[in-house]
């Protein structure tokens, strides 16, 4: 079978804008052979794989979190320098009522079980390492992949400490090529780049470090075949759930925009030698004994072969 991969990043609220290029692509029926996504991209890659359906707008709702929403009315989101628990605690909310939604939709379905080849992305809080979850509980690796550091605890997972996907990779690229099943089409969900001076010492740490995870999303995005750009302006912010339904419209006309690209991507005669495609008509290597971390990055697996 040919078809893509999509390579879904994080982003909030904004990752509503998933469910709507699912949703395009659906309806253009274009076959999608591989799923890879970090955070609120890992959650719109799991539903799809394991073909659950649910409107975004009532996956916003049994996602929204009450703490992130009490700090987000305050303000104090994003004035971090004026809140006591931001010394005092290692995290700000407990996120119990997401972990208890990923529970709800997914229970003990594990990612092996996945009709779709599944990869969701976390991050090794003490290396940086990108971790690709090939195995295990999807309702725990989603928790890990979502872990956003300072906002929510990390989770423990066979000895390591995992944390949000975007910390490594943003768009999780390098983790659908990975799946080597054909050409990535990867979805950013990122609010529009604008310039601006930081006003105080606090907001240039912050932008320092945005502008170096920026390069980084630049870089891998670069091995995409076909970039889905939402570029959100005016911004969405990532806990502002009143704006679910402005990202989904957004996301349909993003894709919709992309879609002329994503079917030339499908018609495109193969190269000479062995196309990408042929791997389907291969049999899979029989593996010993599932490894819940395993495929964690492309030097790993090499060095693991």
């Amino acid at each position: 079978m040919k078809g893509i991969v999509l390579a879904l990043g994080g982003g909030g609220v904004r990752g509503g804008a998933h469910t709507a290029v699912l949703d395009v692509l659906t309806e253009a029926q274009i076959p999608i052979v591989g799923l890879a996504g970090s955070s609120a991209g890992a959650l719109a890659a799991a539903t799809y794989a394991f073909g659950i359906t649910v409107p975004h707008s009532d996956l916003s709702e049994w996602l929204k979190d009450p703490e992130l929403e009490r700090l987000q009315k305050n303000g104090a989101l994003y004035q971090v320098s004026r809140m006591v628990d931001f010394v005092r605690r290692p995290y700000l909310a407990e996120g119990l009522k997401i972990r208890q939604g990923y529970r709800t939709l997914f229970g003990d379905s594990r990612i092996e079980e996945s009709p779709i080849p599944l990869v969701i992305q976390a991050c090794d809080f003490n290396t940086g390492e990108v971790v690709m979850l090939r195995a295990g509980p999807v309702s725990e690796a989603l928790a890990a992949s979502s872990a956003v550091p300072s906002i929510f605890p990390p989770v423990q997972w066979h000895g390591r400490l995992l944390v949000d996907g975007d910390v490594a990779e943003k768009v999780p690229v390098t983790a659908a090529k990975a799946l080597q099943a054909g050409p990535v089409v990867a979805v950013d969900v990122s609010n529009r780049v604008v310039p601006s001076e930081p006003k105080s010492a606090l907001e240039a740490a912050l932008q320092a470090g945005e502008a170096s995870r920026r390069r980084l999303l630049s870089m891998a995005l670069a091995q995409a075949d076909v970039v889905i750009s939402l570029a959100a302006d005016p911004p969405i912010e990532t806990f502002d759930y009143t704006k679910a339904d402005l990202a989904y419209e957004l996301g349909r006309k993003r894709a919709e925009e992309a879609l002329p690209k994503i079917q030339q991507l499908l018609t495109k005669p193969p190269l000479p030698g062995r196309p990408w495609w042929s791997r389907f008509a291969q049999p899979k290597p029989q593996a010993s004994k599932p490894n819940p971390i395993a495929n964690q990055s492309e030097t790993q697996k090499q060095n693991h072969h």
